[in-house]
């Protein structure tokens, strides 16, 4: 029993009546709900050999008929209740969910032994998770509360719960559920027929989502689509292969899946899809290339003639779109690893979801970036292992043979590294065209200023000069983090009550030691206006709609307090980037050092607690020595 149920059945006696004032009285409760307490009460002991006796005027007794029977009522095992605010939670997500009726904040209160206080925070937490999904809790004066929503996004919800429901019980304890093994025995069968291709995750969500369409169609709730979905997913392959399917599970289960049934199982074939014969039209090619210039506006890596990863990127987005249209998500048991060992291609990943924001006004659930972002890294490390190499201006004073002989010994030496080699002597330096030039080597000193590192060699390359052009090599292939990070563009308390002053105080400060253009912070606006720049990690990322500077670097302020930054996250640290209108090739390691920078909590935590320059250099430093491990 409950304990308000307890609670009553201790103040009635066998020998003597209770006006139903005095139970009001010492319950603290209206004679109302006194009353109604009674009704159950008297519900509950009809099976324990007792029953409430009303006699007008006088008020309500206890009468044991039986009292081997009511003994029973105390030693009875009961259903284990909720002890703490995460178990009830999970117990009133449950019951919303499975409950179509209203039920009353006291009743709720009675099963879980709690206050209404206490009842009303554990609401939020509930409210908060169905929002979503897009379903609220809506109440109805003398009803009560139920859940309200697409039928959808209902069965969606439903999922994601039962998953998280097994994934967090221990599998030793965890009951087994015969039913979900045979319809995935079932799939298994049908898609190796089929020859249809689909992860273990994949398979997992769609037995989890049948089960709850079993749950919901013997319930009597069903799904309803628009006239126009309907048509859509009334034939083709995924069609077909949803009504096998619905057959199957029928055949399995007892249960009849009407034809509205089986058009949401095709949408869930369709969402699942992979390495299947897809149908890429042009609003898909269009997305694609818009992401793949959004990367480039942002971290200046041009992926745009990639036809490879297009292609990729264009299969990727087939099954993803369904799955944004429909709310539907795919969870990614990677997400963690993926941040962590694709830093660079989850930020550009991250960048790229912002077309997909503006095209179909969602924001990317996390597991679906870290699956995009392994399409950006295969090209990653494409690039990587075909690495562009450098273009030498050999300056030599010992005539054209040794010149050239020595020119042939580098090509022979450092071919990873060296592309085409220039040669010059020293009169003619100041005539070079530098554009096309990465390095200069030379056996004369050069005293004139060029834009390019210098490397001092023998003429003969010798092996310790060999083992030296090879460090120098490998040294400038690496970015040196620090001067894209100046000290006097650090800024370790900043105060700002909302994002707009934050950016704007910012943009301030840095422009007092770093004259900015014109129109700078407007185009900040403008680019927040256009896509999130939150990286998530209590982290922020803004920068221009536009290149603007002639030089890259980064401002980081920690903000004093943290602030809402858009609807889903709160911002304490943010990283103000400017990108130089210069070419730049040593950008992807930047970008690269800094993504681990800002995806890595632990890094953050120490920044935002310690709030020193130095110790963004060591976290920068150990995010780079990481890196190339």
């Amino acid at each position: 029993m409950t304990e308000r149920l307890t609670a009553l059945l201790s103040l009635l006696a066998q020998d003597s009546y209770k006006p139903l004032d005095e139970l009001a009285q010492k319950m603290s409760l209206s004679t109302k709900t006194v009353r109604g307490l009674l009704d159950d009460l008297d519900g509950q002991l009809s099976g324990h050999g007792a029953r409430i006796e009303r006699k007008r005027g006088l008020g309500y007794r206890l009468d044991v008929e039986d009292t081997d029977k009511f003994q029973t009522l105390f030693v009875a095992p009961a259903e284990r209740t909720p002890g703490d605010s995460r178990e009830r939670v999970s117990y009133l997500v449950e019951h919303f969910l499975r409950n179509e009726t209203y039920v009353k904040m006291d009743t709720l209160c009675d099963n879980l032994y709690v206050s209404r206080k206490t009842l009303t925070a554990d609401l939020r937490q509930v409210e908060a998770y169905f929002s979503t999904f897009h379903l609220s809790i809506e109440r109805k004066p003398h009803y009560g509360m139920k859940l309200t929503g697409d039928e959808f996004q209902k069965r969606h919800c439903m999922a994601d719960y039962l998953e998280k429901r097994s994934r967090n019980t221990p599998a030793s304890v965890r009951p087994r559920n015969p039913q979900e093994y045979q319809i995935a025995q079932c799939l298994i069968s049908l898609l190796e027929n089929e020859d249809y291709h689909i992860t273990d995750v994949g398979l997992n969500s769609l037995v989890m989502h049948i089960v709850v369409a079993l749950e919901r169609i013997r319930s009597g709730q069903y799904i309803t689509l628009r006239e126009e979905e309907y048509q859509r997913w009334s034939a083709g392959a995924a069609y077909d292969l949803a009504r096998r399917c619905a057959e199957r599970v029928t055949a399995l289960t007892g249960v009849a899946f009407p034809e509205e049934e089986i058009r949401y199982l095709a949408i869930h074939f369709a969402s699942k899809e992979a390495d299947q014969n897809f149908v890429i039209d042009s609003s898909i090619q269009e997305t694609a290339a818009e992401m793949l210039e959004e990367v480039y506006q942002v971290f200046q890596i041009d992926f745009r003639e990639d036809l490879e990863l297009i292609v990729a990127l264009s299969s990727h987005l087939v099954p993803l779109v369904i799955r944004i249209k429909y709310g539907m998500r795919l969870k990614n048991p990677m997400l963690q690893e993926i941040r962590h060992q694709y830093s660079l291609a989850y930020a550009i990943a991250l960048q790229a979801s912002a077309v997909l924001e503006r095209r179909y006004h969602c924001i990317l659930d996390a597991n679906e970036v870290a699956y995009l972002a392994l399409t950006f890294q295969l090209s990653l490390e494409h690039r990587r292992t075909h690495a562009e190499k450098k273009n030498v201006l050999l300056v030599c004073a010992s005539g054209a043979a040794t010149s050239r002989l020595m020119a042939y010994k580098m090509q022979e030496n450092f071919a990873d590294y060296i592309g085409r080699i220039t040669i010059c002597d020293q009169r003619s330096i100041s005539k070079q065209d530098f554009s096309e030039v990465d390095y200069i080597f030379t056996t004369v000193p050069i005293e004139e200023h060029v834009p390019v590192p210098i490397c001092m060699v023998d003429h003969f390359l010798e092996n310790n000069g060999t083992l030296a052009v090879r460090g120098f090599l490998a040294r400038e292939r690496k970015a040196d983090i620090l001067q894209y990070y100046p000290q006097q563009l650090f800024f370790p308390d900043l105060h700002a009550a909302d994002k707009e002053e934050a950016l704007r105080k910012l943009v301030e400060l840095v422009d007092k030691v770093h004259p900015l253009p014109k129109g700078f912070y407007e185009a900040v606006l403008q680019r927040e206006g256009m896509a999130h720049t939150c990286m998530g990690n209590r982290v922020a990322m803004p920068h221009p709609c536009k290149v603007m500077t002639d030089d890259t670097f980064v401002s980081v302020a920690l903000l004093h307090d943290p602030i809402q930054w858009d609807e889903q996250n709160t911002v304490q640290a943010i990283f103000l980037v400017s990108v130089s209108k210069k070419k730049n090739k040593k950008l992807q390691d930047f970008y690269s050092i800094t993504a681990r920078l800002l995806l890595d909590s632990g890094r953050i935590d120490r920044l935002l607690e310690e709030r020193t320059y130095q110790t963004l250099a060591e976290c920068l430093a150990s995010a780079d020595k990481e890196r190339t491990e």
